[in-house]
């Protein structure tokens, strides 16, 4: 039999016969079709259902349109995965931190008011504080300028120039004669020690005299080891309140009438301006003189 060339068309093949470089290549990649009989695994069979199945694609919903793109020819569409329960996830978070903001917002608008009124009760007790300090309850007995009397208000201008009173330039207060803080010493059974000397000596002499030293800006004051402050000035002339206040109107507006005389004449002494100083001191001046003749009268 003579041999069939390989180019000859083969009817019973139909367009897979050819064999030569005429054969289009999709017929030579596509796979023969595989035929299933009885004897076929079930197993085999679900495959191919399951791949049959993966390619469907889910039908389009009625009178909405599809904003999914279409595939190219060829290419497997992949459907976008739903963000509805994402959607709903974040709404129900941004839902909770508004309810949670809102819920601080309101307590603290509802601790508002106690803010506000706890400062405003702070203030007021401040307010109460200050006016007790300028009443003198807590300032050592000081009394407001516009609550004093007469003769408060002589002590309170005495106690500004003291030492401008006849009595008071003539003899010094406190005393500056060493002799009368040795007798007071003395009487105390005290020694003043130096300070150069202080941790040299012993605390005791042979006397039982305990040592103490004298503070340099305080004429008659001294300090004792244990820290003591020791007072030798002589309390029933020293210019107090306490001391003033004893006497009577005419003596203090007398006194007043010598500070005001000797503070207007050390003025000249100052090479400061002290026209407006002078001015004032010369109508409390006349004031002293008009309420001593007042006082004069009555008598």
């Amino acid at each position: 039999q003579a041999a069939i060339p390989s180019h000859s068309f083969c009817p019973s093949q139909g367009a897979l016969g050819m064999a030569d470089d005429d054969a289009p290549l999709s017929a030579l990649a596509k796979a023969p079709s595989r035929k299933f009989d009885d004897d076929t695994p079930l197993a085999s069979l679900a495959a191919k259902k399951d791949a049959g199945s993966s390619k469907k694609v889910a039908p389009k919903a009625a009178g909405r349109p599809s904003n999914t793109p279409k595939a190219p020819a060829g290419k497997a569409v992949v459907a976008k995965p739903k963000a509805k329960a994402n959607f709903k996830r974040k709404r129900e978070s941004s839902s909770g931190s508004t309810t949670s903001s809102y819920s601080s917002t309101s307590s603290d608008s509802d601790d508002a008011p106690l803010r506000k009124k706890a400062s405003k009760s702070q203030k007021v007790k401040t307010l109460r504080k200050k006016a007790t300090a300028e009443d003198g309850e807590e300032t050592g007995g000081a009394i407001r300028k516009k609550e004093r009397d007469t003769k408060e208000e002589l002590v309170a201008q005495l106690l500004c120039r003291w030492w401008y009173v006849d009595s008071y330039m003539k003899n010094d207060w406190p005393p500056q004669e060493e002799e009368f803080y040795q007798a007071r010493l003395a009487e105390q059974k005290l020694r003043k020690v130096s300070i150069e000397e202080w941790e040299w000596l012993p605390e005791n002499d042979e006397s039982g005299c305990r040592k103490v030293y004298e503070l340099s800006q305080f004429r008659g004051v001294f300090r004792n080891s244990a820290g003591e402050l020791i007072d030798l000035r002589p309390k029933d002339t020293c210019p107090c309140f306490n001391n003033f206040i004893k006497k009577d109107r005419a003596t203090l507006c007398t006194m007043l009438i010598q500070a005001y005389t000797n503070q207007m004449t050390d003025l000249k002494n100052c090479r400061y301006p002290t026209e407006k100083l002078e001015k004032d001191l010369r109508v409390a001046l006349t004031k002293a003189r008009n309420l001593l003749s007042s006082d004069s009268q009555m008598k």
